[in-house]
């Protein structure tokens, strides 16, 4: 969401870090000019620690996350989503994952790019879904679906997609959601929004059934 913030635009660190289940920590950045939060993520996997959407959090998160494990990888769930993705390589000697179409929409160096279905470092698996953008992709792992932009949990709403200004194809995104339908989970989590801890799949199927009643 939201793409190349003006270079005095402030990102505020997040000094919270916020286990959602067992394995899964999240951290939230404030950012100044669209007044909105950026999640982040950390999931301790078999593999290691792999981080979603990293913001580079305050000193204090920082020494937690080191805590959770041995660093595996970041993944972005899109082009936009690279933030402090370089800072997490350097720092921890980390690979770089996103969609194989990210890196000519992307600030950051990508390291591996990833096709749709593919398996990635910990075991979650990434589901391409056009139409957000070119390069949007959801995580799924066991008990657990991780979107970016392809959905936002709002205070006020609960789940929407984003505004159209910021869709590329509005009714492609759409008709993508319905690759995440049948997908085993419980926990859902969202670049934009607080996570859905229990009943993910119930309430995305319902969000599902919303929108395409809005289409008739």
């Amino acid at each position: 969401l939201f793409r190349s913030p003006a270079q005095d635009a402030v990102i505020k660190p997040a000094t919270k870090l916020t286990a959602v289940t067992g394995t899964l920590h999240g951290w939230a950045a404030f950012q100044s000019e669209w007044k909105v939060y950026f999640n982040s993520y950390a999931l301790q996997t078999p593999a290691g620690v792999v981080f979603i959407d990293p913001t580079k959090p305050s000193p204090a998160v920082c020494k937690r996350l080191t805590g959770l494990g041995e660093p595996a990888a970041v993944f972005l769930t899109n082009a936009h989503h690279d933030r402090d993705a370089g800072w997490f390589r350097k720092e921890f000697d980390i690979q770089i994952y996103a969609h194989e179409h990210a890196q000519p929409d992307c600030d950051t160096k990508i390291d591996v790019l990833v096709v749709d279905g593919e398996k990635l470092p910990g075991g979650l698996k990434a589901i391409f879904l056009p139409g957000v953008s070119d390069s949007e992709m959801a995580l799924h792992g066991p008990g657990l679906l991780m979107i970016g932009d392809a959905i936002l949990n709002t205070p006020a709403k609960g789940l929407e997609l984003l505004p159209d200004q910021f869709i590329a194809d509005k009714k492609l995104a759409q008709r993508s959601l319905a690759k995440l339908l049948d997908l085993d989970f419980a926990v859902a989590t969202f670049g934009h929004g607080e996570p859905l801890k229990t009943d993910g799949r119930t309430a995305l199927r319902q969000f599902h059934k919303t929108l395409q009643a809005r289409r008739r």
